[in-house]
């Protein structure tokens, strides 16, 4: 069943074209993924969605009744008892960032409405939170539409992702792991093209300079000719280098011709000086030698025992207020019952950002404290999407995500061995999230990272320290439990559960399309989905 449809859509303020996009349709069974950079107008667009904005041009209209849960404000519908007690939201004000999140989402959640539009809905949430979130957008009838930077909530919920990128809105059918893979496949096939268009280019560049050598080459008459003699020789050097002449000017068409290919945008790799890091020469980095943690006079974490060796990676995690941050203190002061290796340097990365010059600029900030090259620098800061000249920009006049990423790059390019990280990816965009994933599987040290970003701990954490019942569980990422990783039972019940949601998907368009080659088409996909589903 149809929800929602739109007319070609357009949104600019001022001189700049926040979204333009065609026809768009959202059925019944649809979960749609909205990505792309800060700033991009993500949340503009499903502002339009949602009805809240008026597009300049197009329109939009909703065949359901939706319900729009905003980022920064807790919604003012009604909450059901069922859900409140559901998601722990108390009564009253005063309530945390995670308590306002669990309101809005109990609010949407306890509506009658077919189409739920989300804006980063799982932020402030624990692990908990976001997997009791993605339970209940699965279960639930109809469509939804979520901005998010998570990439295990996308990769769990979503049947397409639709990319924002440069005002112009791009559908990737499957979730965040296929819109990565297809966007990968699109870099390989670019080059190609790309290699394909040089070749042929330095090819006819190099048969139209050999023509001109030869047409050059032709000689006047000898001086010791006749009149009779020049005259035919000058007449037939002159039908030859007309060919040739003509030959060079069809090749440089030719040439003129070709389909321009743009050369695709290429990283520089990362690779982390040695001589520059100071390697931890010791068998334990940090030791935890039953520690106890307590806050406000309240236990919260019991005889905690573990070894981290140098160079592993290790992800706390545990519901809000379980102790994380706290234990990652305990480490840097260490404190009783943490033994730290003594040649340990450690580096601290934490919300407050308070290792940050306001007055200096990103590259100034960074090159005060590192023993790398400036070359080595810049590379790292381009990876983090700081381009050219933005690296001087001043601390000051950075938003929240941009000193987010300063204040990483100076605890993780300083000369340190040992890297404590609180919420690394908190506040950032998706491609940076990559991009810092990609540097902090290189870096040589040791890290402890507290995250709720269970995509950074699938493919980034050695090993995994998870506080819960005021105990540290010390376990493989692939062995901590639901819903992360629960071996093959839980990847073909994920797999079942996929092919559910694009049947769904697939019977509403069937339903509502009246084209007899779309209807061909549509029964085919179903015909296959039903196999696959068959086969599992």
């Amino acid at each position: 069943m149809l929800l929602l449809k739109t007319a070609p859509l357009e949104k600019s303020y001022g001189d700049r074209v926040i979204i333009k996009t065609e026809k768009l349709s959202i059925y019944n069974g649809e979960k749609i993924g909205i990505v792309g950079r800060n700033g991009e107008g993500k949340s503009t667009f499903l502002i339009i969605l949602a009805g809240e904005l008026p597009p300049d041009k197009g329109e939009v209209l909703a065949l359901a009744d939706r319900a729009y849960l905003p980022q920064l404000e807790a919604g003012q519908m009604p909450v059901t008892k069922k859900e409140r007690s559901k998601w722990a939201v108390p009564d009253g004000k005063g309530m945390s960032g995670g308590e306002e999140t669990r309101k809005k989402i109990a609010a949407v959640l306890s509506s009658d409405a077919e189409l739920i539009l989300a804006d980063e809905p799982t932020s402030h949430l624990d692990i908990e939170g976001v997997e009791q979130f993605e339970k209940g957008i699965l279960k639930r009838e109809g469509a939804a539409v979520l901005v998010s930077h998570d990439r295990e909530l996308l990769d769990r919920v979503c049947t397409s992702i639709w990319e924002v990128e440069n005002g112009e809105l791009l559908i990737y059918d499957g979730n965040y792991s296929s819109y990565t893979e297809q966007k990968q496949l699109k870099e390989e096939r670019d080059w190609f093209e790309y290699e394909q268009y040089t070749k042929e280019k330095a090819r006819l560049t190099e048969a139209k300079l050999e023509i001109s050598q030869r047409s050059t080459a032709l000689r006047k008459a000898p001086r010791r000719m006749g009149n009779s003699e020049a005259r035919l020789h000058k007449r037939s050097v002159g039908k030859k280098k007309a060919k040739l002449d003509k030959g060079t000017k069809a090749i440089q068409s030719r040439i003129d011709q070709l389909e321009k290919k743009d050369k695709p945008r290429t990283e520089s790799e990362v690779t982390f000086d040695m001589e520059r890091f100071t390697p931890l020469h010791s068998r334990t980095a940090v030791a935890f030698e039953d520690v106890t943690v307590k806050a406000a006079g309240r236990l919260l974490i019991e005889k905690l025992r573990a070894a981290v060796k140098p160079g592993e990676k290790v992800a706390i995690t545990g519901c809000n207020g379980a102790g994380k941050s706290t234990l990652l203190n305990m480490i840097k002061n260490r404190e009783s019952g943490v033994r730290v290796a003594k040649p340990a340097k450690i580096g601290f990365f934490y919300q407050q950002l308070e290792n940050l010059d306001e007055e200096n600029s990103i590259l100034g900030n960074v090159m005060d404290t590192t023993r790398y090259t400036e070359e080595f620098v810049r590379t790292i800061l381009a990876r983090l999407l700081f381009k050219r000249e933005e690296v001087h920009k001043e601390v000051s006049k950075l938003s929240g995500g941009e000193r987010v990423k300063t204040a990483l790059a100076k605890v993780f390019l300083s000369d340190v061995n040992v890297l404590l990280l609180d919420e690394p990816t908190n506040f950032i965009d998706l491609p940076t999230k990559e991009a810092l994933q990609e540097v902090l599987s290189e870096y040589p040290g040791t890290i402890l990272f507290v995250t709720h970003d269970r995509y950074l701990i699938r493919h980034l954490a050695d090993r995994v320290i998870e506080i819960a019942g005021k105990r540290g569980i010390v376990q493989e990422p692939e062995t901590l439990g639901n819903p992360l990783h629960t071996g093959a039972e839980e990847e073909e019940a994920m797999a079942e559960l996929a092919i559910e949601l694009k049947l769904a998907e697939l019977l509403g368009k069937l339903g509502e399309s009246g084209d007899e080659d779309e209807k061909k088409r549509l029964d085919e996909e179903y015909a296959r989905m039903l196999q696959k589903k068959q086969q599992l």
